[in-house]
């Protein structure tokens, strides 16, 4: 998935204000959190040093789609 696609799917949907990403790990502004690492990447790209980003953001999108999912049961 490219950085646009990304930011394509990110611009089309409701996020949660507050997210458990991993134990321990609380983002406590998701929409935000999204905003500023799509702009590292885009700034960057997806290398080595800012693999991270990406993969944080691709984290998020797996937990929203689950929640989703959920939502729909």
């Amino acid at each position: 998935m490219t950085v646009s696609d990304l930011e394509d799917y990110f611009s089309g949907i409701n996020l949660p204000q507050t997210l458990e990403l991993y134990p321990g790990t609380v983002l406590n502004d998701v929409p935000h959190c999204v905003e500023t690492h799509l702009n590292v990447l885009k700034i960057y790209g997806n290398v080595r040093p800012y693999e991270c980003f990406y993969d944080r953001l691709m984290k998020i999108k797996e937990m929203v789609e689950q929640e989703q999912e959920h939502a729909e049961e």
